[in-house]
């Protein structure tokens, strides 16, 4: 379980309003109404950041998982659709081979499959290359490797073992859930009354007096992905793709009732399932920035909105 840093900017003069007939003439005893059926008012809620090493998996961040993907990886495929990566075997297959001819052709290639398959792969190969996988020796392994991946006779066996790495983890990559506990919020109760007070019934036939969550996500990253949070105790949920290094992809609007919005702003864990669909390694990762995902949710009235003064 993570802490959450939230921007909360939420408060009764927040509001942006859009009204086509702005009016304050509806006055109750004790209320006051502001605006009819085609208003609008919009309002921040909070800002999530979501830092590098929140995106991770078996311990390793995003940045770390694509650094041995890219070895594993043909330089030439600039653009990886991770889908067909992991389900689609002709794909996977395709781009494997290209790694390996690579590796015929560019002794950077070579040298860093090498490097790579000597520090996390060493037992597997060792046997390969007539080592023994008890006394590993970095001189030798780059050596054998070497030889034996040059020989037309005896680099089947060795290719072989190449595709079989390579295929365990390219079929592997993906991002563990990002999970975050929010306090509550602290916002007034009539600030909520004000909002909810006057929402129609779920289920009303062409509601008009409705509040909506919605809002947009900045991405640094090189990787497009499909995202699906839910926000635990209520029962709010959406789905959206992230592009990949885009400073605003839009979060859709999810229609909130009463009971949704005390529930949101009075504590609740946010869980984000993550699924990467495409990977853009020509874009490249941004180290610098201390977010790597900055989500802004807002809340979205329309109709009329009831002051009890």
């Amino acid at each position: 379980m993570k802490k959450l840093v939230t921007l909360l900017l939420f408060g009764a003069f927040a509001l942006s309003c859009t009204d086509k007939a702005y009016d304050l003439s509806q006055i109750e005893t004790g209320d006051v109404a502001i605006g009819n059926d085609d208003s609008e008012f919009r309002m921040p809620l909070m800002t999530v950041l979501v830092p590098m090493a929140d995106l991770s998996a078996n311990g390793e961040d995003i940045r770390s998982i694509f650094d041995e993907a890219d070895i594993w990886l043909p330089t030439a495929a600039t653009a990886v659709d991770l889908v067909r990566l992991d389900s689609d075997p002709d794909y996977r297959t395709q781009l494997i081979a290209a790694t390996v001819a690579e590796m015929h052709t560019s002794d950077a290639k070579l040298n860093a499959v090498i490097a790579l398959s000597y520090e996390q792969y060493y037992a597997s190969f060792a046997p390969v290359l007539g080592l023994d996988p008890a006394h590993p020796d970095p001189n030798a392994y780059a050596a054998a490797f070497g030889r034996i991946f040059a020989s037309e006779e005896l680099a089947g066996e060795l290719e072989a073992r190449i595709g079989e790495a390579a295929t365990d983890y390219l079929t592997s990559i993906h991002i563990d859930p990002v999970e975050y506990t929010i306090d509550a919020l602290g916002i007034d109760e009539s600030v909520i009354d004000m909002l909810c007070d006057n929402l129609d019934p779920e289920g009303t036939p062409d509601a008009r007096n409705t509040l909506h969550l919605y809002g947009s996500v900045a991405s640094r990253l090189p990787v497009t992905m499909h995202v699906a949070p839910t926000f635990t105790p209520t029962d709010i949920t959406f789905e959206f793709d992230v592009e990949a290094a885009s400073p605003d992809s839009g979060i859709p609007q999810t229609q909130l009732f009463g009971d949704d919005l005390q529930q949101l702003v009075g504590g609740i864990t946010v869980r984000i399932p993550v699924t990467l669909l495409t990977y853009y390694r020509d874009l490249g990762f941004d180290d610098a920035a201390d977010s790597q995902l900055t989500i802004d949710l807002r809340l979205l009235k329309r109709g009329g909105l009831k002051l009890n003064l």
